[in-house]
């Protein structure tokens, strides 16, 4: 066997140790062999990049080569993507390094873009969600009211909700925002559902309840306390999806939110701001586009 060779064994060793851990972690199947593609993308490059495995210390030039060869591969962004996030998982299990910026590859899919849902679709959710579950039917709220992210929204506390000239705003602290820049947005939420969320924020924000993130509750079947991810989130919102027959996301929510603001005739750096968009190019690109109804009004100007 040549030196090469067992450096690639190695590798393939390390992965097979991870692929166990996540076996008794209780992934599915589906997921493992998701991980296992995923990672082969990284094993077959280590082995021509000549990567040692005794130390594996991935530096942002190393990762640069690495996405140019997945790019070679035609891969879609996306895939680009979850194979950095699986690699650098991975090679923190190992005990090595991984000195990249996280936000390294930033490239979006051609056809990736805002998928707001329809008026009827949000209406068919939240309605769904008051009648069976009353926790996400808030999260949803807070999701849509504010346009956040979901890592954002799971991480709220009660304090952070809060009035300013008769309009509700959401502060989210640098600490939780992605990219570690504090802001403030208004709620979009009308009618009902505004009523709902208000009564929600009046009772979370009880002293008893000041330090426990507004998704933190007590679960009577399971008889504990439980405090709400963006993992649960994920994994709640794809069973349900099933349930309506419609594609919920976390981020559909924020989508319809920036999709509002814009039909509104918000200015996109205003929108930009509420929103966190690090760059305005993001707002331009993805949300601020003309809907078939603006591109007839705007044909009355001519």
């Amino acid at each position: 066997m040549s030196t090469q060779q067992f450096i690639t064994q190695t590798i393939t060793d390390k992965i097979n140790l991870y692929i166990k851990k996540l076996k008794k972690s209780g992934l599915s199947e589906k997921s493992i062999e998701t991980y296992k593609n995923l990672l082969k993308h990284f094993e077959i490059w280590a082995e021509d990049y000549g990567l040692l495995s005794d130390n594996l210390v991935i530096m942002e030039t190393d990762i640069e080569k690495f996405i140019d060869y997945l790019k070679s591969k035609n891969l879609s962004p996306t895939t680009i993507r979850m194979v950095l996030n699986r690699t650098k998982e991975f090679i923190e299990f190992t005990g090595g390094k991984w000195y990249a910026d996280k936000r390294i590859y930033r490239e979006r899919s051609k056809t990736e873009n805002a998928k707001p849902f329809s008026e009827l679709e949000l209406k068919q959710i939240l309605n769904y969600l008051k009648n069976t579950n009353k926790i996400y039917y808030y999260l949803a709220l807070t999701l849509y009211g504010f346009g956040l992210r979901v890592s954002e929204a799971v991480q709220l506390l009660p304090d952070d909700i809060i009035e300013k000239e008769n309009q509700i705003f959401v502060r989210v602290r640098p600490e939780i925002s992605k990219f570690n820049k504090s802001r403030e947005a208004p709620l979009i939420l009308k009618g009902e559902y505004r009523d709902d969320f208000i009564d929600f924020i009046v009772k979370r924000k009880h002293p008893k309840l000041k330090d426990k993130t507004l998704f933190t509750y007590y679960n009577d079947v399971q008889k504990r306390i439980i405090t709400i991810d963006r993992h649960n989130v994920k994994s709640y919102f794809h069973k349900l999806s099933k349930q309506l027959q419609i594609n919920i996301t976390a981020h559909r929510f924020r989508d319809t939110y920036i999709s509002y603001m814009v039909a509104k005739g918000i200015k996109p750096l205003t929108v930009a701001k509420w929103v966190g968009h690090k760059d305005i190019n993001t707002t331009l690109k993805y949300y601020a586009k003309l809907t078939t109804k603006d591109e007839l009004d705007e044909l009355q100007k001519i």
